[in-house]
């Protein structure tokens, strides 16, 4: 930078000075006053340009010259560097002393530079524990029909030699469970997205994760009325199991798993709230005694720990499921149904985007939740467990 600004101040005083020589040989042959004075204004310009030369290489050289960085240095390395302490080091004395200003203790000093972390620190994301449990199927249409049994008496019997066989009945009812939308969307500045590659992607994550855990709390909680979907707790889709005299949390799961197993389905998991299991998990055998229940017999724990095995069958965690409610589930009692995965898309192309530079980032994805029978999903209340009398 400093040559190319030399080289052209150079390159204009030789101009300079050529058209001054040709000056003074006009004023030479004319002779002439004013020839004179106008010989006289080209020196002063000749002697203006020259200092203006001066001056600005001055400037540059100021602007080349790096700022002076100020080294931050801990009290130990302050002593360690001292001239005292390598002397005594080197043998050249028997003691050292060795004074540190305070003055060199960085409190919010101007010349300290900060470390600038890549990214930006996320936010928290739910653990989709629930989904992992659910089988999954497919369609390709908006709606969904599917016969399932709704009644079956055995009629099976000895029969008397040339009497009449026992007869059985067996009936279907047609079920009809609609395809389901669950998305989302967020406008973002199109300059913020060109800047930072990390927020495009971070957002793109926050908002896939956004429609799986709508969908996984909709598979439990969906009441499907309007767009929701039919889940878990909706009327009709499970049976209510009654809390009354199971003593504490662990008696009211162990009625649930039994009344699965007497509705000829294999329970396979139990599903909680966080706060529900934490308070039956350190729940205490009795007042002075420190033995916890659980530890009693009812949960073991597998997988390091992080898995606990509740009468024999895994316990999910989720904060989807409502705290108070208690859920034990077979595997074969349910499907969700996926149309389309979840998609994230943008659009410049929408509402006065283009106007204002924003792009709209929207997820989406379309399934159905369908539940096979209620009698494959029991429930209770764990805020209505009573003891004996």
């Amino acid at each position: 930078m400093l040559d190319e600004v030399k080289n052209a101040l150079s390159e204009m005083q030789k101009n300079v000075e050529l058209k001054m020589e040709a000056v003074e040989q006009a004023v030479e042959k004319k002779g002439t006053e004013s020839d004179a004075e106008y010989k006289a204004k080209i020196g002063e310009l000749d002697t203006a340009i020259k200092a203006l030369n001066d001056e600005i290489v001055a400037i540059a050289q100021k602007q080349a010259v790096a700022p002076e960085i100020i080294e931050k240095k801990t009290f130990g390395q302050s002593v360690m560097e001292s001239d005292a302490i390598k002397s005594f080091i080197g043998g050249e004395t028997n003691k050292a002393r060795v004074e540190i200003k305070n003055t060199i203790l960085n409190s919010g000093n101007a010349t300290s530079v900060h470390d600038q972390l890549a990214g930006a620190v996320g936010g928290a994301f739910r653990q989709l524990t629930v989904m992992p449990t659910v089988m999954q199927g497919s369609t390709n249409s908006n709606s969904i029909f599917y016969s399932k049994e709704s009644s079956w008496v055995n009629g099976a019997a000895s029969q008397v030699e040339g009497n009449a066989k026992a007869e059985s009945t067996l009936t279907f009812e047609e079920v009809n469970t609609p395809v389901r939308t669950i998305a989302h969307l967020i406008k973002v500045s199109k300059q913020a997205l060109d800047d930072s590659t990390f927020l495009a992607s971070y957002i793109e994550r926050r908002l896939r994760h956004g429609v799986n855990n709508k969908v996984e709390s909709q598979i439990i909680n969906g009441d499907g009325t309007g767009t929701n979907l039919s889940g878990w707790l909706a009327t009709g889709n499970n049976t209510v199991i009654s809390p009354l005299l199971t003593v504490d949390f662990f008696g009211l799961a162990n009625k649930l798993k039994m009344a699965v197993i007497a509705n000829d389905y294999e329970p396979s998991y139990f599903y909680a709230n966080p706060a529900d299991w934490g308070t039956a998990e350190t729940a205490r055998r009795a007042s002075g005694d420190n033995a916890f229940v659980a530890a009693s017999g009812a949960v073991s724990y597998v997988n390091n720990g992080l898995t606990p095995l509740l009468w024999g069958l895994p316990v999910v965690l989720s904060n989807n499921v409502p705290e108070g409610t208690l859920i034990c589930k077979s595997a074969d009692a349910d499907m969700y149904a996926s149309r389309d995965g979840t998609v994230v898309e943008m659009f410049e192309q929408d509402g006065d985007n283009v106007q204002k530079n924003l792009v709209t980032v929207r997820a989406e994805t379309r399934g159905a939740e369908l539940v096979f029978t209620a009698a494959a999903i029991c429930t209770g209340d764990i805020t209505a467990i009573t003891a004996p009398a």
